[in-house]
């Protein structure tokens, strides 16, 4: 089940900007590798994600029987009775279902009862990766799905001559880039600044904008996005 989530991704990046991938994906990638995730790794949990108190909540409160429910997601009347019960494991795509029937956004379900459990940890394998158009500037998403519309953060490495280039990601917003190693150019519009291992450079994304690997070697380094 990962491995298609990293192929739908990839496959994903070679027609959306970073931008619009991170606007139409990203909070969904988050949620089925920390769903899936919390799902296959227990040795540090006790029981799989409890989603039935929040769907039982969501379905009262919208006046909903169990009846009209089932016939509004598709699911039987008795699956949906053990899922409210935590009886049953539902998949994503049946959590999905059931979010759209009650017009509830999926990661308000997911995220529910994060605070049982006081540390969110995943492993290297399951931290998501996006690329550029040019297969050359990949950045681990490190963010967390909570802060994903005020807060993104990555760390990232682009081979010699990647270049990343991104739409605007609205009024207000700046981006930050720590640089480790190499030396990178960032460009919005006509402006170019030039920043080298160990400086931070910070500026407005209110616009387009590109950054490039200048160098003869890989650049490496961290980048936050305040929205």
């Amino acid at each position: 089940m990962k491995a298609d989530y990293y192929c739908l991704d990839i496959v994903l990046c070679q027609n959306f900007s970073l931008c619009k991938l991170i606007n139409k994906l990203y909070r969904i990638y988050l949620l089925v590798l920390n769903y899936n995730e919390n799902q296959a790794d227990y040795n540090e949990m006790e029981s799989p994600p409890k989603v039935g108190q929040e769907i039982q909540r969501l379905r009262l409160e919208r006046n909903f029987t169990l009846d009209q429910l089932a016939a509004k997601s598709g699911l039987s009347k008795s699956i949906l009775s053990q899922i409210e019960r935590d009886r049953s494991n539902p998949t994503l795509a049946t959590i999905w279902r059931i979010t759209k029937a009650l017009e509830s956004p999926l990661e308000n379900v997911l995220s529910a009862n994060d605070s049982t459990y006081p540390f969110e940890k995943l492993s290297k394998n399951a931290t998501p990766e996006v690329t550029s158009e040019d297969s050359g500037f990949r950045l681990r998403i490190l963010g967390s799905l909570k802060t994903v519309s005020s807060v993104q953060w990555y760390e990232f490495n682009a081979e010699p001559g990647a270049e990343l280039a991104s739409d605007s990601h609205g009024k207000g917003s700046l981006e930050n880039i720590t640089l480790f190693s190499g030396i990178m150019t960032v460009t919005i519009g006509d402006d170019i600044n030039t920043i080298c291992a160990g400086e931070t450079l910070r500026y407005h994304t209110d616009l387009p904008h590109k950054l490039k690997n200048e160098g003869n070697k890989d650049s490496h380094g961290f980048m936050v996005n305040l929205l």
